[in-house]
């Protein structure tokens, strides 16, 4: 009588299998939860890729470059170091103290008016009072929802209204971070 023999081989080799089918379908699985989520966000509206993320102002020493195609030439007042500010608390959530907000601001104006340079130079403390008033009576998510440019605007008219000597041009962030 003669005795079948199993190979061990042939049952290493189907197991090997098995477990590679296994993980291609899990695989599968959650390349179709990432696609499925994806499209949900998207159709819902709810997702909005980029809402976060800002143009980046000019620096300072860019400033060159810009006079090349002005009539008149503007020069940066950068005297306003890095602010951190603290933004208003969310009445809505208790548990929302504000967040803290790393602002770099800087402004351009006419170079050839050295006098309101010096009003700039001698201001300078109520400059960094109006901003971080500004910042720091709104919540982050009022700011988030709030365009750059309106937030820029706004705060330019009220310190062109303090100055007697000139205007300021246009107002740059080097930095515009929230920390959490």
């Amino acid at each position: 009588m003669k005795m079948k023999l199993y190979k061990p081989a042939h049952r290493k080799e189907d197991i090997n299998n098995l477990i590679n089918k296994i993980l291609l379908i899990i695989i599968g699985i959650i390349i179709g939860i990432i696609i499925i989520g994806t499209l949900v966000g998207l159709i819902s509206k709810k997702a909005r890729p980029g809402k976060n993320l800002r143009t980046v102002d000019p620096s300072p020493t860019e400033i060159e470059s810009l006079n090349k195609n002005r009539d008149t030439q503007i020069a940066a007042y950068t005297g306003i170091e890095t602010l951190r500010i603290v933004t208003a608390a969310d009445a809505t959530n208790p548990d929302d103290h504000g967040s803290t907000l790393i602002l770099s601001p800087w402004f351009s104006y006419p170079e050839s008016n050295t006098e309101f340079f010096e009003e700039l130079s001698k201001k300078r403390g109520l400059l960094t009072g109006i901003i971080t008033s500004y910042f720091s009576t709104k919540t982050k998510e009022t700011l988030l929802m709030t365009s750059e440019d309106d937030i820029k605007s706004s705060i330019l008219e009220e310190i062109n209204n303090q100055m007697t000597l000139g205007k300021l041009e246009q107002l740059y962030f080097t930095d515009y971070l929230f920390l959490d």
